[in-house]
């Protein structure tokens, strides 16, 4: 994770995949809300959470946590995670939460997420859909493949878009983030 800042500008990275990064801004006063290695809930079991694990009330204490890079399979993780009892059947969705605090939301007037993620991931700010990224349109399931495999350089390449700034809110925030492999024989995850 990185920085966020409180002035004109926001940029929120996530480290996807390998779980990480949320907010940084460009200018000066810095202010960080989740760090690159920050601490993630997650759950690695292969049930299906439905959806509302995504929602900022979901109770969350009995999952496990640990600091990111969150993965398995690249040997470059903080965080080793589960992949289900069959190395050729892995579980296709991963669960990661953090919660992180804004002082004054209405300073922010823009804010850039970046994410690394190994395969797809669908990423959620206080219980909405903010971006979704080597996912297919449509509804998503806890069995739902990403697009395509991550290889090579494209793991560990952030991507990132725009998100609107009014979804933050003043006091508690949530991140919630589902990382879906693209097949069960897949090696690897990051975030």
């Amino acid at each position: 994770m990185q920085t966020i800042k409180t002035h004109a500008y926001i940029r929120a990275f996530l480290l996807g995949l390998a779980l990480c990064s949320f907010f940084s801004a460009a200018r000066a006063a810095d202010t960080i809300l989740v760090s690159t290695g920050a601490t993630w809930k997650y759950l690695d079991n292969g049930a299906d959470q439905g959806t509302a694990w995504r929602a900022t009330a979901f109770n969350d204490s009995t999952w496990p946590s640990g600091p990111a890079q969150l993965g398995y399979g690249d040997g470059d993780e903080a965080t080793t995670l589960g992949f289900g009892p069959d190395a050729n059947n892995k579980f296709i969705t991963t669960y990661f939460r953090r919660s992180f605090n804004v002082t004054n939301a209405s300073l922010f007037n823009g804010v850039t997420l970046r994410l690394l993620r190994d395969d797809g991931a669908v990423v959620y700010l206080n219980g909405v859909e903010v971006w979704r990224t080597n996912m297919p349109a449509g509804s998503v399931g806890f069995l739902t493949p990403a697009s395509v495999a991550i290889g090579g350089a494209d793991e560990s390449t952030f991507v990132q878009t725009t998100i609107s700034p009014s979804l933050l809110l003043t006091g508690t925030n949530v991140l919630a983030v589902e990382l879906h492999q693209s097949g069960g024989t897949s090696t690897d995850i990051s975030f």
